[in-house]
């Protein structure tokens, strides 16, 4: 995901190492289980983020497909 701002590739950073810290303490969950609540999650995160106008259907779109390609990318 592209970055505009230096407080925003820091709070990215930020956000991405506490992700990682999250997914320690739920590395017991089945991947499927993870992968479907971090999907809900994220479903939750995007609709308030296009409810507040601080992004459009189509930014949501391109999230979701950049995501699709790095998950899907032959070498990840």
């Amino acid at each position: 995901m592209s970055i505009g701002h230096p407080e925003e590739a820091q709070a990215l950073e930020a956000c991405l190492e506490a992700l990682e810290e999250a997914a320690t303490m739920l590395a017991h969950h089945p991947p499927g289980a993870l992968a479907g609540a971090l999907g809900i999650h994220l479903q939750a995160v995007l609709a308030v983020l296009y409810a507040r106008g601080e992004c459009n259907a189509q930014r949501i779109r391109s999230w979701l497909e950049e995501i699709e390609r790095g998950a899907c990318a032959e070498d990840p």
